[in-house]
């Protein structure tokens, strides 16, 4: 169930039959509709296996059409473009996935066996069909690199919708099946949206480094997870913080004297103001005043020099959550904390932002494998604050971490980054509930010094912590 981005929940079409016979005597009992539905079929298989096996910047119009036996002429006439054709077959695999799902959550039954049943038959669609479930949760990732908040493509902010459409589907169906039982207990509805994407977090990441025949057996414990939240203390949730509570504003470093560290924030202020495809070489030897012999000895390729500035600014981020968790009063306490601090960060960077969540996918499968690294990262600093006696399994963790970044992902693409800091209280209970029950989590967040007390914050101040790490990513 795409993130965004993070992307939704997928299943692919079933194998179409083969081409259609040749010759009016043969062909004729069909009508002109159902050949092209035929043709269509055909070739939402073409482009599912070709985004598979060389990508979809690779893929080649005239390649789909020899695949699919459909000439090209009819293949233009069906779909205007590249990109359209792609959009269409994402619409076909997720309206097959949502319909087998539906069809399994319908089935009479105890609320919670219905959900249950909802969640094995993702699993099944996305292990029977690996490669749309692909297309769907990774490849359109790519194609989705522009947001409303930074004014890209209109087919940008289209593939944005319909990612944000299809994860609404799954919303509304774990809403429901959730509003079925008998306690009265209803989620808010950002509660609902970590739990759609933190399963998706759990499917992208084993499709992409393998793994994904085991989600089957993952299903159970992915329910419990998402059960976890149900509970009737969430009555008790603060609303929205004041924006008293927000801590001071991130400022960006003075001019660095390290060409490599100068080197790494002109890459990534080129690529916040204009976009990761206009960078060039003389454009960030020049920002970063170095030489072009410095540039070269020091990357191999533009690609890697901003690979390399997303690292850094990812890692800064991360130093300012793990010295706001470092300061509380407990490792609890520390959890809300470090979250609070990494929205606020995000929230007041706008570089960051567009980095890490917009321009990142414009590199290509480089650019996601980076990116699911630095959530590595992330997941290893929530590790490390949780208490000693508090025991989760990796896949908990890991959906836990799909949440909390599909919360933020969904926020700075729909240009609402501002928003982010009001929302530490929903990112704390989807990070605690799970690991220390319901009730203590409400308890912790109901805790919050923050709204009174500034003292913990990492804003405006170097630490010896953002000095070793900083210097570590420039290495």
């Amino acid at each position: 169930m795409s993130g965004v981005l993070d992307a939704p929940l997928v299943a692919g079409p079933t194998r179409p039959p083969r081409r259609l016979p040749r010759g009016r005597r043969k062909a004729g009992s069909l009508s002109s509709e159902q050949v092209a539905v035929h043709q269509r079929l055909r070739l939402y298989e073409a482009m599912i296996e070709s985004a598979a096996t060389q990508g979809y910047a690779a893929t080649r119009m005239r390649d789909l059409s020899r695949v699919a036996a459909v000439g090209t002429r009819q293949l233009y006439k069906l779909f205007p473009g590249k990109d359209a054709y792609f959009l269409a077959t994402y619409d076909h695999v997720v309206r097959c996935a949502v319909q087998r799902i539906a069809a399994a959550y319908a089935v009479e039954g105890d609320w919670r066996e219905r959900l249950r049943r909802a969640f094995l038959e993702y699993a099944a669609v996305v292990v029977e069909q690996p490669n749309a479930a692909r297309l769907v949760l990774v490849d359109v990732l790519g194609m989705g690199a522009g947001s409303a908040e930074f004014g890209h493509t209109e087919h940008a902010r289209a593939v944005v919708g319909r990612m944000e459409r299809t994860r609404g589907e799954f919303e509304r169906m774990i809403h429901a099946s959730f509003s079925d039982a008998p306690d009265g207990v209803i989620l808010p509805p950002l509660v609902v949206k970590g739990i759609v994407c933190g399963v998706e977090r759990i499917t992208r990441q084993r499709l992409l480094v393998g793994g994904i025949e085991d989600l089957p057996g993952l299903a159970d414990e992915l329910l419990e997870w998402a059960l976890s939240y149900r509970s009737p203390a969430l009555a008790r949730l603060p609303g929205r913080s004041t924006p008293q509570a927000r801590r001071a504003p991130y400022r960006a470093r003075a001019r660095e004297r390290n060409p490599r560290a100068r080197i790494l924030r002109a890459t990534a202020n080129l690529a916040a103001s204009n976009g990761y495809t206009t960078l060039t070489t003389g454009r960030i030897i020049e920002q970063a005043d170095v030489s072009l012999t410095i540039f070269e000895a020091t990357f191999p390729s533009i690609e890697q020099c901003f690979l390399s500035a997303l690292e850094r600014l990812g890692l800064e981020a991360l130093v300012c959550a793990a010295t706001a968790a470092k300061g509380a009063q407990d490792r609890v306490a520390g959890v809300r904390e470090g979250i609070a601090a990494l929205m606020d960060r995000v929230a007041d960077d706008p570089v960051l932002r567009r980095v890490a969540f917009v321009e990142v996918f414009a590199v290509g499968p480089a650019g996601i494998d980076r990116r699911e690294a630095l959530l590595h990262r992330f997941s290893a600093l929530f590790t490390d604050t949780l208490p000693a006696d508090v025991r989760a399994s990796e896949l908990v963790i890991e959906a836990i971490v799909g949440a909390i970044w599909g919360l933020v992902h969904h926020h700075v693409v729909h240009g609402a980054a501002h928003r982010l800091p009001d929302l530490a209280h929903e990112a704390t209970y989807l990070a605690l509930a799970p690991l220390i029950g319901a009730a203590q989590a409400v308890e912790t967040i109901l805790a919050d010094p923050i709204l009174n007390n500034l003292e913990n914050s990492c804003w405006g101040r170097r630490t010896p912590l953002d000095d070793q790490v900083v210097m570590a990513s420039a290495c």
